[in-house]
């Protein structure tokens, strides 16, 4: 009965704090990633028996008894820092509503997680898997479609996934994207991509009327695609080419890299990605700096002028 009237308290926070993020408008994972970690937070206080009834009587110490047991489970470092991430959102949203009057988390370091290098689909990747769909049957047409946007524009899987005929000009080939938080960006794409999405929609035209309400990418029932069946799709057909398979996470990678490699400015670039913050673009250019570096020495203005300097 303790264990069970720990958690009503629990839940009761858990639950206000998930409707408070969801009423600013934070995307479902993102809702349901806050959700699981911080449901493990209260389940390892109730299970283990620690002083605290709920995250409004959490002490520092509780935190970090929390921190050292997903250590202990070895847990990667990337995986902890996103719980100290959620629980220092969770503290700084119970010191605003003046449920609390100190933060916890301010007396606990984060801990430092490993930088891994992103996996990146290269061009050459990119090809050996389109070269597989056959655009001639309107499901690989689909799949070429979306995985051409996904790759020519540098758009989240759910970006585009939730994309309306409305957000589509296929004229000007701009998107209309409804990012993080629902903070809406215009993302441009290219004549290849314009060809395949026209050939797609102009199928689903012939299926049903079309408003500016509908999906773009919808399922045979209508409904938004399942984005596991996308990732799915998209390591079958690596396998099938031969490939090492990469996430699918790896085409807007791959669209940043592509993007810096023919010139693009990271300004520019940071608008398109949709990213709050400049040192989140940055570090695209510090990871490829070598790859921009090998790309100037084979177009160096001044090199290929075979400049004649006259020692005096």
């Amino acid at each position: 009965m303790q264990v069970q009237w720990q958690n009503a308290q629990w839940d009761q926070v858990i639950e206000a704090f998930i409707f408070a993020k969801r009423a600013i408008g934070i995307a479902q994972t993102t809702q349901r990633v806050y959700l699981a970690r911080l449901r493990m937070f209260r389940d390892f206080h109730c299970e283990v028996g620690l002083a605290c009834q709920s995250p409004v009587d959490c002490t520092p110490q509780c935190i970090q008894h929390f921190i050292v047991y997903l250590t202990q489970k070895n847990r990667r470092l990337i995986t902890v820092f996103g719980h100290y991430r959620a629980l220092r959102t969770l503290f700084r949203w119970l010191v605003g509503i003046g449920l609390r009057n100190d933060n916890p988390m301010t007396k606990i370091p984060p801990p430092r997680p490993e930088t891994p290098l992103p996996r990146t689909v290269t061009e050459d990747h990119f090809l050996a898997v389109m070269k597989l769909l056959d655009t001639s049957k309107p499901l690989d047409l689909r799949y070429a479609a979306l995985f051409t946007l996904l790759y020519d524009t540098g758009a989240r899987l759910s970006e585009i996934l939730s994309l309306r005929i409305g957000d589509v000009d296929l004229k000007n080939r701009l998107l209309l994207i409804k990012g993080k938080g629902n903070k809406e960006r215009i993302v441009p794409f290219g004549r290849t991509a314009a060809m395949l999405l026209s050939k797609h929609l102009s199928l689903l035209a012939m299926t049903k009327q079309l408003s500016n309400n509908d999906l773009v990418f919808p399922s045979l029932a209508g409904t938004q695609l399942i984005r596991r069946n996308v990732y799915r799709r998209w390591q079958i057909l690596q396998k099938r080419a031969g490939l090492k398979p990469l996430p699918l996470h790896g085409l807007r990678h791959g669209f940043a890299r592509s993007w810096l490699l023919a010139g693009g400015d990271a300004f520019s670039l940071q608008m398109i990605l949709g990213h709050a913050r400049p040192e989140t673009t940055q570090r695209y250019v510090t990871l490829w700096a070598s790859d921009l570096q090998s790309k100037h020495a084979q177009h160096s203005p001044v090199d290929r002028l075979a400049l004649k300097i006259k020692e005096r």
